[in-house]
């Protein structure tokens, strides 16, 4: 590979928000360090600039969560590290006592990975330093809470993440994989081919449902723990009906793969393929307008394929795409119903009251 094209996957790994994200920290990490140098004989305070960095690596979505969790692990190594230390001083086996008691203890609590980290290094950074008249411990404790308060200001104050896009990316996905599993399943019955058929089944059964599940409580978080996304709440619920059918349109995928092979060893296999591909169209539709005449379609194709064949296979497949037109129809409406909440949001940002209160806020003191 030439160099262009080593350079070209690396400019390609750089978008807007990750660069907008990189800058957050490294912007954080300088501030952590300037405040910290502010406080009377605190020394060199290098773990404020790393908690700040640490707390805003956390994946999308997680920033404000893993700063607090954090600070929640270093409290908890430093206090169990600072009670070995006055009763046993420093040594290995202090080191190996103090690691193994903060990683029992976080564990037994049920603690996340980064409060189970912290502790064990706080412990052994104060049981590894310790110093007979220095305060290693409150100054780590001290760095730490200002390194997460920083990240938690940024994270969910100033620059928290759009909790709407969080969950679309997810389903955008999930679709776009649903759909291409259906016109899979749809071009192996017009073939009569069964082993692309249990192919395309295989591919249903690998999607991953509880990404977007995931996904959804996480916005669901955000909306709760971030003042500027609280707005947010009835659009994310809104469209956390259209998800939800989503998901329940994969179950009903599964049931159209397994009714085409029993297709196959009927006469006419082909005549499912038209109905199953309507089913992928309403998988694949997202504006409401669409979604709508794309499940009228496949209702349509269903009834038709009960009427041209009345076989056991024929019925799981013409059910199943019912199944998922409904989903779309329902989909369409909860969009519907995000457009109408995010357009009444529009008019009461343009009312004549919230533009007055703005022009106040604005308006400089005299």
């Amino acid at each position: 590979m030439d160099i262009r094209a080593r350079l070209r996957r690396a400019r390609n790994r750089f978008d807007l928000p990750l660069l907008g994200r990189i800058a957050q920290s490294a912007l954080a990490a300088g501030a952590a360090w300037e405040i910290a140098l502010q406080i009377p004989g605190h020394g060199q305070p290098f773990f404020a600039p790393i908690a700040a960095v640490i707390a805003l690596g956390a994946d999308r979505g997680r920033r404000g969560r893993q700063a607090i969790e954090m600070m929640l692990g270093v409290a908890l190594g430093i206090l169990i590290g600072a009670a070995l230390v006055e009763v046993g001083g420093a040594g290995a086996w202090q080191l190996i006592v103090g690691t193994a008691v903060a990683l029992v203890v976080a564990t037994a609590a049920g603690a996340p990975p980064v409060i189970r980290n912290q502790a064990a290094a706080s412990t052994i950074l104060v049981v590894a330093l310790h110093r007979t008249g220095q305060n290693l411990a409150v100054q780590r404790l001290v760095d730490a809470l200002i390194g997460g308060f920083i990240a938690i200001v940024l994270a969910r104050f100033l620059f928290p993440i759009d909790p709407l896009d969080l969950v679309r990316d997810e389903a955008r996905e999930l679709r776009k994989r649903l759909a291409a599993a259906l016109d899979e399943t749809a071009e192996a019955v017009e073939r009569a081919d069964r082993a692309a058929a249990r192919s395309a089944l295989r591919a249903i059964d690998d999607l991953d449902t509880r990404r977007l599940e995931d996904a959804l409580a996480l916005a669901r978080e955000i909306t709760r723990t971030a003042p500027r996304r609280r707005p947010l709440r009835r659009r994310l619920e809104a469209l956390g009906e259209s998800w939800l059918e989503l998901d329940g349109s994969v179950s009903d995928a599964h049931a159209i793969a397994t009714g085409a092979l029993r297709i196959l060893d009927e006469e006419s296999p082909r005549t499912a393929a038209p109905a199953i591909r309507a089913a992928a169209d309403a998988v694949r539709a997202i504006e409401p307008d669409e979604a709508r005449a794309a499940g009228d379609k496949a209702r349509t194709a269903a009834a038709r394929l009960r009427e041209s064949m009345s076989s056991l296979g024929a019925e799981v497949v013409a059910h199943g795409v019912t199944a998922v037109a409904e989903h779309a129809l329902r989909a369409a409406a909860a969009r519907e119903e995000d457009r109408r909440l995010a357009a009444e949001a529009r008019n009461q940002n343009r009312s004549p009251r919230v533009l007055k209160a703005r022009w106040r806020r604005a308006k400089p003191v005299e």
